[in-house]
């Protein structure tokens, strides 16, 4: 258990996103319940250790993540992989889809393609063709890859 429990945490160390319990036992060759018990003995022995590390649970997927409380430490040796005017504006196309072109360029300013470019290279906005200029929308890769559940939040608007 313990060699498998190492494997587990290698694949939960190295993947770029969060994985799912049961993407892990396919790849494994073992079943959902080994590999939960395999995270829980992770989870374990950084508690004991006292890690900076923890695993953390993003729905039903998990990653090894850093402890919250190592963040301000480390970050200013992280590499971001969005600058402040990327967050700024996935921020307001997600609080305000079906933005125009023309909306875009007065809020972030003559160079706001750019922007968009890169974040339609990281496939995170979408644009539809609209009348002579183009709509903006979130993708969902944009809702994957920050853990936002849209059921949960438009139960949560309606309330």
């Amino acid at each position: 258990m313990e060699e498998l429990s190492r494997k587990v945490e290698a694949i939960l160390y190295s993947s770029k996103n969060p994985l799912k319990i049961s993407e892990i036992a396919e790849y494994l060759e073992t079943d959902n319940n080994t590999v939960l018990k395999c995270i829980r003995e992770i989870i374990r022995s950084y508690e004991n250790i006292n890690s900076s590390l923890t695993l953390g649970q993003f729905g039903n997927r998990y990653k090894i993540k850093l402890n919250d409380a190592f963040i301000s430490v480390v970050s200013p040796f992280v590499d971001r992989e969005f600058n402040e005017k990327e967050l700024s504006m996935l921020s307001y196309i997600y609080k305000n889809p079906s933005q125009i072109s023309g909306t875009l360029r007065e809020k972030f300013g003559y160079n706001y393609k750019d922007t968009l470019v890169k974040l339609q290279k990281e496939k995170m906005v979408m644009s539809k063709k609209y009348r002579n200029t183009h709509k903006y929308e979130v993708t969902k890769d944009f809702y994957k890859k920050f853990n936002i559940n849209k059921r949960s939040i438009k139960k949560e608007a309606k309330q």
